[in-house]
């Protein structure tokens, strides 16, 4: 059998680059606009990978305004062209979630913020997700320590909250978040019970304001608030974060309105031949 050969691509940048190959040339990436940075460390990885040298001038966590330099790199031509290809990419995502998370943790004040949607997205960006959110100061999880989260498909399973925090008692050392959206009695009643039995948080996750406040109450007046944290969710946004200041509340959690917060905007740029 005859074999036919196959279509390669030409090596485009090569090509074009061939006369000054041997060149070192410099380029700095830029923001375009004001935001918190996310991902230097690894974008530092790269660029070291890349055969590039790097000179990182703020770290992640900062912020920082528009026209800011907040990287160098040096290397030949070709491999400044790859720098364009593969760094911005690192940054960009990440640096927009932890300034959206940055944001949100100022809105909510005194509350605190967790985005548990981080789980969600597909694996291989799961952790530029996670780097971004801590970047922003928004937390991963509800509780420090270790937890089950008793979520609703759990009571549909096993058929009563009794049943759920009962069996979640075979891991005596781990916490109990428990999530109500009021399908087995009023929400405030499943609240109460649900701390009596010894839950560590209620995270109340209908999006109604209304349904919190009928926990707290019902936790008031049964003397069982300062027993557990109230956490609420459902899609809560940025601009919601105010007036949820104000309600009987530990924790929100802020899933699509962080994680799916626009690229912080950058430019790469070389500086010199």
């Amino acid at each position: 059998m005859m074999s036919q050969a196959k279509d390669t691509l030409p090596d485009v940048p090569g090509l074009l680059l061939k006369d000054i190959a041997e060149h070192q040339v410099k380029a700095k990436i830029v923001s375009t606009v004001a935001g918190v940075l996310a991902g230097m460390e690894e974008l530092a990885n790269q660029a070291i990978g890349l055969g590039l040298a790097v000179r990182v001038i703020y770290p992640t966590g900062a912020h920082i305004a528009p026209g800011s330099a907040v990287a160098f790199f040096e290397g030949n031509p070709r491999q400044i062209v790859r720098g364009e290809d593969c760094l911005l990419g690192i940054i960009s995502k990440m640096s927009g979630i932890a300034t959206a998370a940055r944001q949100a943790v100022m809105l909510a004040g005194k509350v605190q913020v967790v985005s548990g949607g981080w789980k969600k997205v597909p694996g291989e960006m799961k952790e530029y997700v996670r780097q971004g959110l801590m970047a922003g100061g928004a937390a991963l999880r509800m509780l420090p320590d270790p937890f089950i989260y008793l979520d609703k498909n759990y009571l549909r399973l096993l058929g009563s909250i009794e049943r759920e925090i009962k069996a979640a008692r075979i891991l005596p050392e781990r916490r109990i978040v428990v999530q109500l959206l009021g399908e087995t009695a009023e929400i405030g009643e499943e609240a109460v019970l649900a701390a009596r039995l010894g839950a560590s948080v209620i995270m109340v996750d209908t999006g109604a304001i209304e349904d919190l406040r009928e926990c707290s109450r019902s936790l008031i007046q049964t003397g069982l608030r300062d027993k557990v944290k109230l956490a609420y969710g459902g899609g809560v946004q940025l601009m919601d974060l105010p007036r949820l200041q104000k309600e009987d509340l530990d924790i929100v959690d802020v899933g699509r309105a962080i994680l799916d917060a626009p690229l912080l905007d950058f430019r790469y740029d070389v500086i010199s031949k």
